[in-house]
């Protein structure tokens, strides 16, 4: 009876401690110098990681994650923390991070997240014409890693080397006792580039992923516009992450929710110089849709559809007039008693702003009509209008409807030429939508910082204008004659 009491201690002691040492040897895998080891042999950085925490008797069980920081590799690459000196300013910084672990391969000594948080994010990202974009610098293998040559490696014109030995392995001899000569090393091949291999990305056990307080500083050299964007205050939530590279026609899906400040500065040309202007200073949320990987090359490429809401009170463009980027347009307008010269091309919002985009190949695409309201105008761009600002290139088909502010000088400038209030009003007529609002239809195209405008209403003008209008723009006596045998005519087809 002793001895089976004693039996029975050891099994419970041996189930206690079953725990205990696989807890003590996974957490020798997430200590803080070794993810730093294991982060520094697959990316191009210095890293460094404050402190760790893996806690597997909660439910589920977490690891935490602390201080974690990324910069450009240098010299202590590779030494413990503690024999390091202070990082310099970090690319990426990451205050906390928190993931949530599957229970079942933790039994077999893996550590699988299905959730993970990360809270303070700032992350700093330079795109140069020569170096392109520093970040990914960051996260590529280090040193290129290149990869061998599959026609080389299999040529039946190279010698074939055994391995070296072992070390204290014995040596072979010949039957006289002497050592083979050394065999001599095959040619040099010619250098040439090797592509650099990339990993086929594996299934992502992943359920969710969220970024909270994050801020992201984005400088393009790259472009005319030396473009500089903050996003701040970034909310970004991953979910029904469905993603598996077998078959990504069924499984390449993630679905977004974000909130964001965004705020674009850069150069534009403004009175004939090129001058700081600000693009962007707005609030916005939305959801959609992302497909993570391109599935021709298998590389992570996010391609997303999202309903955006510009909010009310956000500032999109506001930094040019017409006058700035017009040209000899305006001259034609003003030919016509139209002065639009101090219409800004912008402003800030009425009311929120509902925007259908698509993103791929970093173009963000309108994939509905989309209408801006502004104190002043509205803006109608139509579907098919497309922005690139990492090329500095735009294409932007879009309707201007003005309102008083600016219908009122319109009917006043026309007014000038002479043919009174009513035949002037009759003109406006034929450039104004059913609300009775003038607008004109523009594509502005090229530079971020130096836009080209094309009117499509100066053809429509000059139409006018050269036939029937133009007389009538001639001699102002006949257009009122004119308008009151209208009037006439109307009369007698009333109910009487």
């Amino acid at each position: 009876m002793k001895l089976a009491l004693k039996i029975l201690g050891v099994l419970i002691l041996l189930a206690l401690a079953a725990p205990i040492g696989l807890a003590m040897w996974l957490q020798s895998y997430v200590s803080a110098d070794y993810l730093v080891k294991v982060t520094e042999e697959n990316c191009n950085c210095r890293a460094h990681l404050d402190s760790t925490s893996l806690s597997l008797f909660s439910w589920p069980p977490t690891l935490r994650l602390n201080g974690i920081k990324l910069a450009p590799r240098d010299e202590h690459v590779g030494k413990p923390l503690s024999q390091r000196p202070p990082m310099p300013p970090a690319a990426v910084r990451i205050d906390f991070a928190y993931a949530e672990l599957l229970s079942n391969d933790i039994l077999d000594g893996h550590l699988t997240p299905n959730l993970l948080r990360f809270t303070g994010i700032e992350v700093f990202e330079t795109l140069d014409p020569k170096d392109g974009s520093s970040l990914e610098r960051l996260f590529q293998p280090p040193g290129g890693r290149p990869v061998a040559s599959a026609d080389a490696a299999s040529s039946p014109t190279s010698p074939s080397l055994p391995p070296p030995p072992e070390p204290g392995a014995p040596r072979t001899y010949d039957l006289n006792g002497n050592a083979p000569p050394p065999v001599p090393p095959p040619p040099a091949a010619p250098a040439v580039a090797m592509p650099v291999e990339v990993a086929k990305p594996e299934r992502i056990p992943l359920r969710e992923i969220h970024l909270e307080q994050a801020t992201f500083h984005i400088t393009n050299k790259a472009v005319a516009a030396q473009i500089d964007a903050e996003i701040r205050d970034l909310d970004l939530h991953l979910t029904d992450i469905d993603v598996d590279p077998e078959d990504l026609t069924l499984h390449n899906r993630i679905h977004a929710q974000l909130k964001a400040k965004v705020n674009v500065k850069g150069m534009a040309k403004v009175n004939g110089q090129m001058q700081p202007v600000q693009f962007a200073d707005a609030s916005l949320h939305g959801e959609g849709d992302v497909k993570p990987l391109e599935p021709q090359t298998m590389l992570w490429k996010p391609a997303a559809t999202l309903a955006i809401t510009f909010e009310r009170g956000s500032t999109i463009g506001g930094h040019m007039t017409l006058n700035d980027v017009a040209g000899d347009h305006l001259e034609k307008l003003l030919k016509n008693g139209i002065d639009l010269r101090n219409v800004r091309l912008g402003g800030p919002l009425a009311e929120d702003a509902v925007a259908a985009i698509g993103y791929d190949s970093e173009m963000i695409a309108f994939q509905q009509p989309t209408r801006i309201v502004m104190p002043d105008f509205e803006l109608n761009i139509q579907q098919g209008g497309w922005i690139n600002p990492a090329q500095d290139s735009q294409q932007m088909p879009m309707r201007v409807v003005f309102g008083p502010a600016i219908r009122e000088p319109l009917i006043q400038g026309i007014a000038a030429k002479g043919l009174g209030d009513t035949v002037t009003r009759t003109i406006v007529s034929m450039i104004s939508d059913d609300r009775g609002n003038p607008y004109v239809d523009i594509i502005i195209t090229g530079s971020l910082s130096h836009p080209n405008v094309e009117f499509k209403v100066v053809n429509k003008l000059n139409n006018f204008t050269g036939g029937a209008i133009g007389r009538l723009l001639e001699n102002p006596q006949e257009a009122k004659e004119l308008l009151n045998d209208l009037k006439s005519l109307k009369n007698l087809f009333k109910r009487k």
